[in-house]
């Protein structure tokens, strides 16, 4: 599912680099064969695995989505956008923003979860990462994080560091609704892409018996199972970790949520608190990124492709090109100053 600021951006990488890895129909027939397990696509590719892809499903299987999918310019953008970032965390979190839509989404379920188009051969075995999990409080309960807190330290600098991060929590009959709502600069420093989702999680411990909430959903057409623990709280403020898993393998990471945005900065007595608590779950208070909550009020648009943003994508010529790197991965070479935004 993310994930993904850790929300989304951790599961940005569900689309992005699960889609470069698995969409590719040729990778080396001389790389080594891996054992029967295996942490995900990209853990299996960046050793040498060879995929196992079936050409036709794309368009047999899944024909309706591939037809959508690439008879739209902004989602066929979206598509060699990604391939444009080999899957580098940031730029493919762009090109989300940029590019995301329920058309792309519809593609990647079809062809990577439903259908299986591009298969490892290789089962995904997570039982050690989840039984390594942090110990939680005993004492937390969900009405102890309704209403809206700042995020402002992340532990995870791929996924928990994005800036400008709210999160609204409100009760459901199964536990939380999580509103989240933070900002993916532009490259170009024009500004910013303000994105606004919801997730649902669940008042129970998880298969391990560990968790504080668990969520499993789906983002950018992909399914996502994760655990959160409540690993500190007090009077202003909460420390959360997170594991979680995809057909892209495992990821985790943690953050912190106070009430007033600059409450660490105010309230040294309440920082010690919060490094203590780090502390005594194994966690560096030093590695923490500071999130950025300044949060100019202009030069944002609406994350996505709206229908603003697709009335004016074109194809070119090198948009067709481009497409080759899909399916023979190392085609073309890797642009370092590539943005998301000037396609």
């Amino acid at each position: 599912v993310p994930k993904l600021p850790s929300d989304f951006a951790r599961r940005v990488r569900i689309g992005a680099t699960t889609l470069l890895a698995t969409t590719a129909l040729a990778i080396s027939a001389h790389a080594p064969a891996l054992a029967e397990s295996t942490e995900g696509f990209a853990d299996y590719s960046s050793k040498g695995g060879v995929m196992k892809a079936d050409p036709s499903c794309f368009f047999d299987q899944c024909k309706q989505q591939t037809q959508d999918c690439f008879t739209n310019p902004s989602c066929l953008k979206g598509i060699t956008c990604l391939g444009n970032c080999r899957a580098e965390q940031l730029c493919a979190t762009r090109c989300f923003a940029r590019f995301g839509s329920e058309k792309l989404n519809a593609w990647l379920s079809c062809t990577l979860e439903e259908k299986e188009c591009v298969t490892t051969g290789a089962q995904q075995d997570t039982t050690a990462f989840y039984a390594s999990a942090p110990q939680r409080i005993r004492a937390f309960k969900p009405s102890d994080l309704e209403g809206r807190w700042f995020k402002v330290r992340g532990y995870n600098e791929k996924y928990d560091c994005y800036p400008c991060q709210v999160n609204e929590f409100s009760r459901t009959p199964e536990g939380l609704d999580n509103r989240i709502l933070f900002r993916v600069q532009k490259p170009d420093g024009s500004g910013f892409w303000q994105n606004d989702f919801v997730e649902h999680m669940v008042d129970e411990r998880g298969p391990q018996g560990a968790a504080s909430f668990t969520v499993t959903g789906k983002m950018f057409g992909l399914t996502f199972h994760e655990q959160w623990y409540m690993l500190g709280s007090s009077d202003g403020y909460r420390l959360v970790a997170y594991k979680g898993d995809t057909q892209q393998g495992p990821y985790e990471g943690a953050f912190v949520y106070t009430k007033e945005v600059d409450a660490l900065e105010r309230d040294p007595k309440l920082r010690a608190a919060v490094d203590a608590a780090a502390r005594a779950a194994g966690l560096d208070p030093t590695k923490f990124c500071k999130i950025d909550n300044t949060c100019p009020t202009t030069g944002g648009e609406a994350a996505g492709a709206g229908s603003a943003e697709t009335s004016k994508d074109k194809l070119e010529w090198k948009d067709v090109f481009e497409l080759t790197e899909w399916f023979r991965p190392g085609t073309l070479q890797k642009n370092e100053n590539f943005d998301p935004n000037q396609m």
